[in-house]
Protein backbone atom coordinates (compact mmCIF):
# COMPACT_ATOMS: atom_id res chain seq x y z
CA UNK A 1 0.00 0.00 0.00
CA UNK A 2 1.38 3.28 -1.29
CA UNK A 3 1.81 5.97 1.85
CA UNK A 4 0.95 9.25 1.91
CA UNK A 5 3.01 11.67 3.91
CA UNK A 6 2.43 15.65 3.81
CA UNK A 7 4.06 18.82 5.57
CA UNK A 8 2.20 21.86 5.81
CA UNK A 9 2.45 25.36 7.55
CA UNK A 10 -0.13 28.07 7.82
CA UNK A 11 -0.94 30.70 10.07
CA UNK A 12 -3.86 31.28 12.73
CA UNK A 13 -6.05 34.45 11.62
CA UNK A 14 -7.99 34.26 14.84
CA UNK A 15 -5.47 34.97 16.69
CA UNK A 16 -4.05 38.04 15.04
CA UNK A 17 -1.46 40.07 17.79
CA UNK A 18 -1.19 43.60 16.22
CA UNK A 19 -0.27 41.96 13.10
CA UNK A 20 1.28 39.11 13.95
CA UNK A 21 0.07 35.55 13.79
CA UNK A 22 0.63 32.28 15.28
CA UNK A 23 2.24 29.44 12.72
CA UNK A 24 0.73 26.07 13.09
CA UNK A 25 2.17 22.88 11.58
CA UNK A 26 -0.07 19.84 10.22
CA UNK A 27 1.19 16.78 9.63
CA UNK A 28 -1.09 14.34 7.28
CA UNK A 29 -0.19 10.46 7.01
CA UNK A 30 -2.66 8.17 4.78
CA UNK A 31 -4.88 10.33 5.45
CA UNK A 32 -4.49 11.18 9.33
CA UNK A 33 -3.50 14.56 10.72
CA UNK A 34 -2.36 16.02 13.84
CA UNK A 35 -1.03 19.43 14.12
CA UNK A 36 0.89 21.32 16.74
CA UNK A 37 1.80 25.18 17.58
CA UNK A 38 5.70 25.93 15.91
CA UNK A 39 5.99 28.55 18.48
CA UNK A 40 6.54 30.96 16.43
CA UNK A 41 4.71 34.35 15.58
CA UNK A 42 5.42 35.80 12.07
CA UNK A 43 4.09 39.07 10.30
CA UNK A 44 -0.08 38.65 8.78
CA UNK A 45 0.92 40.54 6.16
CA UNK A 46 4.41 38.70 4.70
CA UNK A 47 3.19 35.39 4.83
CA UNK A 48 2.56 33.37 1.75
CA UNK A 49 0.25 30.81 2.16
CA UNK A 50 1.15 28.85 -1.41
CA UNK A 51 4.44 28.24 0.04
CA UNK A 52 4.36 27.80 3.96
CA UNK A 53 6.69 30.98 4.22
CA UNK A 54 7.81 34.09 5.33
CA UNK A 55 7.94 36.31 2.49
CA UNK A 56 11.06 38.19 1.55
CA UNK A 57 15.06 38.47 2.58
CA UNK A 58 14.36 40.43 5.85
CA UNK A 59 15.88 39.30 8.98
CA UNK A 60 12.84 38.23 10.19
CA UNK A 61 11.65 36.31 7.38
CA UNK A 62 15.33 34.66 7.28
CA UNK A 63 14.78 33.55 11.23
CA UNK A 64 11.48 32.39 10.56
CA UNK A 65 12.07 30.38 7.99
CA UNK A 66 14.88 29.12 9.06
CA UNK A 67 12.67 28.07 12.38
CA UNK A 68 10.25 26.42 9.85
CA UNK A 69 13.26 24.91 7.79
CA UNK A 70 14.19 23.37 11.50
CA UNK A 71 10.60 21.68 11.95
CA UNK A 72 10.50 20.34 8.63
CA UNK A 73 13.98 18.50 8.76
CA UNK A 74 13.32 17.33 12.06
CA UNK A 75 9.68 15.62 11.01
CA UNK A 76 11.45 14.39 7.92
CA UNK A 77 14.16 12.46 9.81
CA UNK A 78 11.55 11.23 12.58
CA UNK A 79 9.68 9.93 9.48
CA UNK A 80 12.37 8.13 7.72
CA UNK A 81 13.82 6.78 11.45
CA UNK A 82 9.95 4.94 11.93
CA UNK A 83 10.43 3.71 8.36
CA UNK A 84 13.79 2.12 8.95
CA UNK A 85 12.70 0.32 12.12
CA UNK A 86 9.48 -0.85 10.54
CA UNK A 87 7.25 0.40 12.75
CA UNK A 88 3.48 2.01 11.82
CA UNK A 89 3.99 5.52 10.29
CA UNK A 90 1.26 7.73 12.06
CA UNK A 91 0.39 11.32 12.23
CA UNK A 92 0.40 11.46 15.70
CA UNK A 93 3.15 8.96 16.18
CA UNK A 94 5.50 11.44 14.10
CA UNK A 95 3.98 14.15 16.02
CA UNK A 96 4.72 12.79 19.16
CA UNK A 97 8.49 11.82 18.18
CA UNK A 98 8.59 15.53 17.03
CA UNK A 99 7.71 17.62 19.91
CA UNK A 100 8.28 15.41 22.79
CA UNK A 101 11.47 15.88 23.23
CA UNK A 102 11.66 17.51 27.42
CA UNK A 103 13.07 21.19 26.64
CA UNK A 104 16.94 21.18 28.00
CA UNK A 105 17.70 17.33 27.15
CA UNK A 106 20.25 17.87 25.46
CA UNK A 107 22.84 20.31 26.43
CA UNK A 108 25.19 21.83 24.56
CA UNK A 109 28.43 19.96 26.60
CA UNK A 110 26.71 17.30 25.58
CA UNK A 111 27.29 17.65 22.10
CA UNK A 112 30.83 19.11 22.59
CA UNK A 113 31.78 15.83 24.50
CA UNK A 114 30.26 13.41 22.16
CA UNK A 115 31.92 15.16 19.03
CA UNK A 116 35.26 15.34 21.31
CA UNK A 117 34.86 11.58 21.23
CA UNK A 118 34.17 11.02 17.94
CA UNK A 119 37.47 13.06 16.97
CA UNK A 120 39.15 10.86 19.39
CA UNK A 121 38.19 7.89 17.85
CA UNK A 122 39.49 9.20 14.17
CA UNK A 123 42.99 10.62 15.61
CA UNK A 124 45.76 9.31 13.41
CA UNK A 125 42.99 8.36 10.42
CA UNK A 126 41.64 11.55 8.86
CA UNK A 127 41.95 14.02 12.48
CA UNK A 128 44.89 15.34 14.25
CA UNK A 129 46.08 15.82 17.84
CA UNK A 130 45.99 19.25 17.20
CA UNK A 131 41.92 19.36 16.23
CA UNK A 132 41.14 16.95 19.25
CA UNK A 133 43.36 19.67 21.56
CA UNK A 134 41.38 22.40 20.24
CA UNK A 135 38.03 20.73 20.69
CA UNK A 136 39.12 19.93 24.12
CA UNK A 137 39.93 23.88 25.32
CA UNK A 138 36.61 24.79 23.39
CA UNK A 139 34.72 22.71 25.65
CA UNK A 140 36.90 23.85 28.75
CA UNK A 141 36.13 27.39 27.77
CA UNK A 142 32.32 27.06 27.16
CA UNK A 143 31.76 25.41 30.55
CA UNK A 144 33.88 28.34 32.08
CA UNK A 145 31.63 30.59 30.29
CA UNK A 146 28.87 29.00 31.43
CA UNK A 147 29.44 28.80 34.84
CA UNK A 148 30.12 32.53 34.74
CA UNK A 149 27.20 34.17 33.01
CA UNK A 150 24.56 31.85 33.72
CA UNK A 151 25.92 30.59 37.19
CA UNK A 152 24.49 26.62 35.85
CA UNK A 153 26.74 24.08 34.66
CA UNK A 154 25.51 23.20 31.17
CA UNK A 155 23.13 24.69 28.94
CA UNK A 156 20.04 23.72 26.82
CA UNK A 157 20.84 23.77 23.67
CA UNK A 158 17.08 24.75 22.60
CA UNK A 159 17.93 27.94 24.47
CA UNK A 160 20.51 28.90 22.25
CA UNK A 161 20.56 32.29 20.65
CA UNK A 162 22.51 34.90 19.21
CA UNK A 163 23.14 36.91 22.56
CA UNK A 164 24.56 33.67 23.92
CA UNK A 165 26.81 33.46 21.24
CA UNK A 166 28.06 37.21 21.09
CA UNK A 167 28.79 37.01 25.13
CA UNK A 168 30.86 33.82 24.40
CA UNK A 169 33.14 35.68 21.95
CA UNK A 170 33.27 39.05 23.76
CA UNK A 171 34.35 36.10 26.95
CA UNK A 172 37.27 34.51 24.92
CA UNK A 173 38.54 38.12 24.34
CA UNK A 174 38.10 39.99 27.79
CA UNK A 175 38.42 37.12 29.97
CA UNK A 176 40.30 34.49 28.04
CA UNK A 177 42.40 37.30 26.56
CA UNK A 178 42.77 35.42 23.01
CA UNK A 179 43.38 37.32 19.99
CA UNK A 180 40.03 37.85 17.08
CA UNK A 181 41.73 35.33 15.19
CA UNK A 182 41.80 33.05 18.02
CA UNK A 183 38.15 33.92 18.67
CA UNK A 184 37.13 32.73 15.31
CA UNK A 185 39.04 29.36 15.41
CA UNK A 186 37.44 28.71 18.68
CA UNK A 187 33.87 29.60 17.73
CA UNK A 188 34.45 27.03 14.62
CA UNK A 189 33.79 23.48 16.86
CA UNK A 190 30.56 25.08 18.65
CA UNK A 191 29.23 25.99 14.96
CA UNK A 192 29.96 22.82 14.32
CA UNK A 193 28.28 20.83 16.61
CA UNK A 194 25.27 22.94 16.25
CA UNK A 195 24.74 23.16 13.14
CA UNK A 196 24.39 18.96 12.96
CA UNK A 197 21.83 19.38 15.95
CA UNK A 198 20.13 21.47 13.69
CA UNK A 199 20.40 19.62 11.16
CA UNK A 200 19.51 16.73 12.87
CA UNK A 201 16.48 18.02 14.09
CA UNK A 202 17.49 18.11 17.38
CA UNK A 203 16.78 22.17 17.78
CA UNK A 204 14.36 24.53 15.51
CA UNK A 205 16.41 27.26 14.47
CA UNK A 206 20.43 27.74 13.81
CA UNK A 207 21.71 30.46 16.05
CA UNK A 208 24.64 30.57 13.92
CA UNK A 209 22.26 31.08 10.64
CA UNK A 210 22.87 35.16 10.94
CA UNK A 211 25.76 35.17 12.98
CA UNK A 212 29.14 35.22 11.88
CA UNK A 213 32.44 36.21 13.25
CA UNK A 214 35.45 37.64 11.12
CA UNK A 215 39.09 35.90 11.40
CA UNK A 216 40.82 39.31 12.06
CA UNK A 217 43.68 38.03 9.41
CA UNK A 218 46.91 39.31 10.68
CA UNK A 219 49.68 40.60 8.78
CA UNK A 220 51.78 37.96 7.79
CA UNK A 221 55.74 38.81 8.11
CA UNK A 222 58.73 37.05 6.07
CA UNK A 223 62.57 37.46 5.54
CA UNK A 224 63.97 39.44 2.88
CA UNK A 225 66.60 38.22 -0.04
CA UNK A 226 68.82 40.15 2.56
CA UNK A 227 67.47 38.63 5.22
CA UNK A 228 67.97 35.32 4.04
CA UNK A 229 71.92 36.02 3.22
CA UNK A 230 72.23 37.26 6.51
CA UNK A 231 70.60 33.93 7.97
CA UNK A 232 72.85 31.68 5.39
CA UNK A 233 76.11 33.33 6.25
CA UNK A 234 76.40 34.01 10.18
CA UNK A 235 78.13 31.66 12.21
CA UNK A 236 75.73 28.81 14.21
CA UNK A 237 76.72 25.45 15.78
CA UNK A 238 75.16 22.45 17.30
CA UNK A 239 71.40 22.94 17.55
CA UNK A 240 71.10 26.02 16.60
CA UNK A 241 72.51 25.09 12.85
CA UNK A 242 70.02 22.43 12.47
CA UNK A 243 67.74 24.20 13.23
CA UNK A 244 68.89 27.04 11.26
CA UNK A 245 69.33 24.52 8.41
CA UNK A 246 65.52 23.31 8.49
CA UNK A 247 64.39 26.47 8.89
CA UNK A 248 66.18 27.42 5.31
CA UNK A 249 64.87 24.59 3.74
CA UNK A 250 61.31 25.13 4.68
CA UNK A 251 62.05 29.00 3.05
CA UNK A 252 63.31 27.49 -0.27
CA UNK A 253 60.69 24.53 -0.44
CA UNK A 254 57.26 25.85 1.46
CA UNK A 255 57.19 23.03 4.00
CA UNK A 256 54.95 23.56 6.75
CA UNK A 257 56.37 22.85 9.88
CA UNK A 258 54.24 19.36 10.24
CA UNK A 259 54.91 18.34 6.47
CA UNK A 260 58.38 18.52 7.12
CA UNK A 261 58.79 16.50 10.43
CA UNK A 262 56.64 13.96 8.48
CA UNK A 263 58.86 14.35 5.15
CA UNK A 264 60.07 10.54 4.43
CA UNK A 265 62.69 9.36 2.27
CA UNK A 266 60.19 8.23 -0.22
CA UNK A 267 58.48 11.22 -0.47
CA UNK A 268 61.62 12.34 -2.78
CA UNK A 269 61.67 11.37 -6.05
CA UNK A 270 63.67 12.20 -8.92
CA UNK A 271 61.29 13.92 -11.94
CA UNK A 272 63.71 14.88 -15.24
CA UNK A 273 67.11 15.12 -13.67
CA UNK A 274 65.70 16.90 -10.85
CA UNK A 275 64.89 15.85 -7.01
CA UNK A 276 61.45 16.67 -6.15
CA UNK A 277 59.24 16.24 -3.15
CA UNK A 278 55.83 14.57 -4.13
CA UNK A 279 53.45 14.53 -0.70
CA UNK A 280 50.17 15.12 0.96
CA UNK A 281 49.31 18.25 3.07
CA UNK A 282 48.81 16.93 6.52
CA UNK A 283 46.29 19.68 7.34
CA UNK A 284 44.12 19.42 4.46
CA UNK A 285 44.93 16.42 2.67
CA UNK A 286 45.94 18.27 -0.31
CA UNK A 287 48.59 17.13 -2.78
CA UNK A 288 51.50 19.14 -3.41
CA UNK A 289 55.10 18.84 -5.03
CA UNK A 290 57.89 20.87 -4.24
CA UNK A 291 60.85 21.05 -6.52
CA UNK A 292 64.49 21.09 -4.20
CA UNK A 293 66.42 24.09 -5.08
CA UNK A 294 70.39 24.10 -4.96
CA UNK A 295 70.10 25.35 -1.38
CA UNK A 296 67.35 23.02 0.29
CA UNK A 297 69.60 19.78 -1.76
CA UNK A 298 72.70 20.94 0.15
CA UNK A 299 70.70 21.03 3.29
CA UNK A 300 69.66 17.49 2.34
CA UNK A 301 72.93 15.97 1.88
CA UNK A 302 74.27 17.53 4.82
CA UNK A 303 72.68 15.01 7.10
CA UNK A 304 73.18 11.14 6.88
CA UNK A 305 69.89 9.88 4.65
CA UNK A 306 67.26 8.60 6.97
CA UNK A 307 66.32 5.09 7.17
CA UNK A 308 63.18 3.90 5.38
CA UNK A 309 59.73 4.55 7.01
CA UNK A 310 61.76 7.23 9.22
CA UNK A 311 61.23 10.92 8.84
CA UNK A 312 64.35 12.50 6.83
CA UNK A 313 64.75 15.67 9.62
CA UNK A 314 64.62 14.66 13.75
CA UNK A 315 62.65 17.60 13.96
CA UNK A 316 61.28 17.33 17.46
CA UNK A 317 58.81 19.62 19.22
CA UNK A 318 57.54 23.05 17.57
CA UNK A 319 57.34 24.37 21.24
CA UNK A 320 61.57 23.87 21.07
CA UNK A 321 62.27 24.80 17.59
CA UNK A 322 60.68 27.91 17.50
CA UNK A 323 62.42 28.86 21.15
CA UNK A 324 65.83 28.29 19.27
CA UNK A 325 64.58 30.05 15.79
CA UNK A 326 64.11 33.23 18.30
CA UNK A 327 67.31 32.78 19.75
CA UNK A 328 68.72 32.63 16.38
CA UNK A 329 67.00 35.83 15.07
CA UNK A 330 68.15 37.99 17.94
CA UNK A 331 71.62 36.55 17.85
CA UNK A 332 72.24 37.22 14.05
CA UNK A 333 69.90 40.70 14.20
CA UNK A 334 67.04 39.57 11.91
CA UNK A 335 64.47 39.54 14.46
CA UNK A 336 63.24 39.73 17.99
CA UNK A 337 60.35 37.18 16.78
CA UNK A 338 61.53 34.81 14.12
CA UNK A 339 59.43 31.63 14.03
CA UNK A 340 58.78 29.17 11.90
CA UNK A 341 55.86 29.95 10.23
CA UNK A 342 57.44 32.83 8.51
CA UNK A 343 59.63 30.07 6.32
CA UNK A 344 56.46 29.60 4.41
CA UNK A 345 55.48 32.59 3.98
CA UNK A 346 58.97 33.73 3.02
CA UNK A 347 59.38 31.34 -0.11
CA UNK A 348 55.35 32.03 -0.98
CA UNK A 349 56.58 36.21 -0.99
CA UNK A 350 60.24 35.05 -2.60
CA UNK A 351 58.66 33.31 -5.51
CA UNK A 352 55.99 35.84 -6.26
CA UNK A 353 58.97 38.19 -6.60
CA UNK A 354 61.22 36.49 -8.62
CA UNK A 355 57.85 36.16 -11.34
CA UNK A 356 56.13 32.85 -10.01
CA UNK A 357 51.98 32.59 -10.95
CA UNK A 358 49.75 32.61 -8.30
CA UNK A 359 48.22 29.24 -9.61
CA UNK A 360 51.48 27.47 -9.50
CA UNK A 361 52.49 28.96 -6.17
CA UNK A 362 48.90 26.89 -4.89
CA UNK A 363 50.24 23.92 -6.45
CA UNK A 364 53.50 23.92 -4.27
CA UNK A 365 51.99 25.55 -1.09
CA UNK A 366 49.07 22.63 -1.17
CA UNK A 367 45.77 25.19 -0.64
CA UNK A 368 42.62 24.17 -1.38
CA UNK A 369 41.57 27.15 -2.78
CA UNK A 370 43.65 29.93 -4.26
CA UNK A 371 42.04 32.77 -2.47
CA UNK A 372 44.47 31.08 0.43
CA UNK A 373 46.90 31.44 -1.84
CA UNK A 374 46.42 35.34 -2.33
CA UNK A 375 45.83 36.22 1.27
CA UNK A 376 48.90 34.10 2.41
CA UNK A 377 51.17 35.14 -0.48
CA UNK A 378 51.76 39.01 0.09
CA UNK A 379 52.86 41.00 -2.97
CA UNK A 380 56.21 42.70 -2.07
CA UNK A 381 57.12 46.00 -3.65
CA UNK A 382 59.85 44.11 -5.56
CA UNK A 383 57.24 42.18 -7.50
CA UNK A 384 55.59 45.54 -7.83
CA UNK A 385 58.23 47.15 -9.11
CA UNK A 386 59.31 44.56 -11.35
CA UNK A 387 55.53 44.26 -13.06
CA UNK A 388 55.86 48.20 -13.16
CA UNK A 389 59.26 47.86 -15.75
CA UNK A 390 57.32 45.61 -17.57
CA UNK A 391 54.60 47.68 -18.36
CA UNK A 392 56.89 50.58 -18.76
CA UNK A 393 58.97 48.54 -21.19
CA UNK A 394 56.21 47.72 -23.59
CA UNK A 395 54.38 51.54 -23.37
CA UNK A 396 57.26 53.84 -23.64
CA UNK A 397 57.37 54.18 -27.54
CA UNK A 398 53.51 54.93 -27.58
CA UNK A 399 53.88 58.13 -26.66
Amino acid sequence: MRTTFSILFYINRSKDNNGLVPVICRITVNGGIAQFSCKLKVPMNLWDPHAGRVIGKSTVANNANSILDGIRARIVTVYHQLASMGLTKSANKIKEMTIGREPGKVTLLELLDKQTEIIASRVGKDRSMATLSKYRIVRRHVGDFILKEYHQKDFPVEDLNDAFLRKFCLYLREDVRVSQSSVWVYQMPLRTVVTAAFNDGIITRNPFHNFHVSPDVKKRDFLTEGHLKCLIRFPLKGQLDFVRDIFLFCCFTGLSFIDLKNLKPADIVELNGSRWIISKRQKTKVPYQAKLLSIPEKILDKYSPAEDGKPVFDVGGYTTVNKRLKKIGILSGISDNLTFHMARHTFATLALSKGMSMESLRSILGHTDIHTTQIYAKITSLKLEHDYSCLTDGTGEMW
